[in-house]
């Protein structure tokens, strides 16, 4: 029998590092003890500790919906206002609809000759070059379509531009490019024209020698993607244009997952997320591999996923890029999806990730009305949802889980009996989650005590949170009122694992990081 020693000890993990999947045991307990083995809808918070994620909710519960049918092939917000692209609900053509608040969904003058026959996708540009905000769609089987206040126009003035994929713009041009008859085309209008495609006029084309996937200007080049190159292209006019290579290995294989956040253009490659950085010596650019920690589980993805479907978005005040695997012969619990955030620890900046669940997502958009910053995605049955919308899934549970890595503490020999965990965190209003205890890397010669149940309180704190004003009674100012959780527990092994899982309707929460207290087991 042992007997409890005078030596207590308590370890303290702070809750950084974000999702592990590539490193065993052994290597996180020594050097990433706060990490996690499983992040299920939990986000990497840039004050640190990992939060349980903001739910979504109908952008409009009385007009969850635009008219037609099928998926909602698009999402834009141009000129304060929220557009979508959807199949009419008879025909073949796809209708652009714009938002209306309080009204509902009102469909624009371009209900028709935009074919909806193997449209997967509408992307939307924004631009200012003629002097006017203009919102140009191109969906890859269709010439472009540009919108300016209310009249849209059709970008038929080249052949070459017929059905354009990507649209983007650069140096006072917009260039297109992803036309399915002339895949290596890169297209240019004439400068501060968006539908001016002559010679004459300074505009042109170039052959970039590769099939392109996707266009994204970065600091003063536009960089062009293929499925296994990327090159940039630089200079002011077509004369003093000129493509650098970049990559002859690494490119892009899915068009939707280039996104600019945190002053980095990523992608994903064959090999995992991928970043494009500019370094300290000007002109060279640094390829660098940001996913190692979760390769195993990028590698796991459904062989059958078709990255076509990917869309991705960002939340910019948070610095965050969500990654959404959308399928539509899945039902939203059973998608998946990843969510990256740039965070400071130990004075280094590094992206951390978390798994997403519960996200069927066909299309995105994020940007700003007025102050407000709206990220939304559409689903394959049409429904357009705002994110970082209170505490559910559009009323339904929000599965979350965070599993801390096995901890031995620096001795994986020695047996531990241990007695309390203490759980730094921020409930946002009132919760309840789940602790487990496991021991010994599920040894199954030792069990495991029940699970824990935790009950937290507290009101809401951060500034300009839309689920609840500073008037709301109940309200708490600076968050919790039980920052602090003490729990007894019971158990001994040589290594403890923790998980911390939320299964019903609950309110955001963040652990910052756990304290455990133990002894060493036959030790006085």
């Amino acid at each position: 029998m042992w007997s409890m020693t005078d030596r207590l000890a308590v370890a303290k993990i702070p809750c950084r590092g974000g999702l592990y999947t590539n490193e065993d045991f052994l290597t996180l307990s020594d050097t990433a003890p706060g990490s996690a083995t499983r992040l299920v809808n939990f986000e990497v918070s840039p004050y640190g500790g990992y939060r349980r994620i903001s739910g979504y909710k109908y952008l409009d519960a009385s007009y969850d919906r635009p008219a037609g049918t099928g998926a909602a092939l698009g999402l834009f917000i141009y000129n304060d206002a929220i557009y979508a692209a959807r199949k009419e609900a008879s025909g073949t053509d796809y209708d652009v609809l714009k938002y209306v608040s309080g009204s509902g969904w009102a469909t624009t003058s371009l209900t028709s000759g935009q074919s909806a026959t193997s449209v997967i996708r509408v992307r939307g540009l924004n631009h200012s070059i003629t002097g006017n905000k203009s919102l140009i769609l191109t969906d890859g089987i269709n010439y472009p379509m540009r919108l300016v206040t209310t009249s849209w126009t059709k970008l038929n003035g080249s052949s070459d531009v017929d059905n354009a994929a990507f649209a983007e713009v650069y140096k006072n041009r917009i260039f297109f490019a992803g036309m399915s008859q002339k895949p290596q085309l890169l297209v240019f209008t004439a400068p501060n024209s968006d539908s001016d495609f002559t010679a004459a006029s300074g505009a042109g084309s170039i052959n970039v020698g590769f099939d392109i996937m996707g266009l994204k200007r970065f600091r003063d080049a536009l960089y062009i993607f293929g499925k296994t190159n990327i090159r940039k292209l630089t200079g002011d006019s077509i004369n003093s244009f000129v493509i650098e290579e970049v990559s002859n290995s690494v490119g892009c294989i899915a068009s939707d997952s280039i996104v600019e956040i945190g002053g980095d253009v990523l992608f994903l490659a064959p090999d995992g997320i991928r970043t494009i950085q500019a370094t300290e010596r000007i002109g060279d650019i640094e390829l660098a591999t940001i996913s190692k920690n979760i390769q195993q589980t990028l590698n796991l993805i459904d062989t059958d996923f078709n990255y076509n479907q990917l869309c991705s978005t960002v939340v910019r005040e948070k610095s965050q890029f969500r990654y959404l695997f959308g399928k539509s012969t899945l039902t939203a619990n059973n998608t998946t999806g990843f969510l990256g955030a740039l965070r400071t620890s130990d004075q280094r900046t590094g992206w951390e990730f978390s798994e997403l669940r519960g996200f069927q997502a066909n299309c995105t958009v994020s940007g700003y009305i007025g102050d407000d910053e709206y990220v939304l995605h559409g689903d394959h049955s049409g429904y357009v949802y705002r994110q970082e919308q209170g505490g559910t899934f559009q009323d339904d549970n929000v599965f979350a889980v965070f599993q801390s890595p096995y901890l031995d503490f620096g001795n994986t020999e020695q047996r531990k009996i241990f007695s309390q965990i203490t759980i730094f965190t921020r409930p946002e209003g009132d919760n309840t989650f789940l602790v487990t205890a496991d021991y010994d890397w599920l040894d199954s010669d030792f069990s495991s005590p029940d699970d824990y149940t935790i009950d937290s309180t507290g009101g809401y704190a951060e500034y300009r949170d839309t689920q609840t004003p500073y008037n709301t009674a109940g309200f708490v100012y600076g968050g919790a009122t039980k920052p602090v959780i003490r729990q007894g527990i019971q158990g001994s092994g040589h290594a403890i694992q923790f998980k911390f899982v939320t299964t019903a309707s609950a309110n955001p929460y963040t652990i910052f990081g756990f304290a455990v207290q133990y002894g060493e087991a036959g030790v006085r």
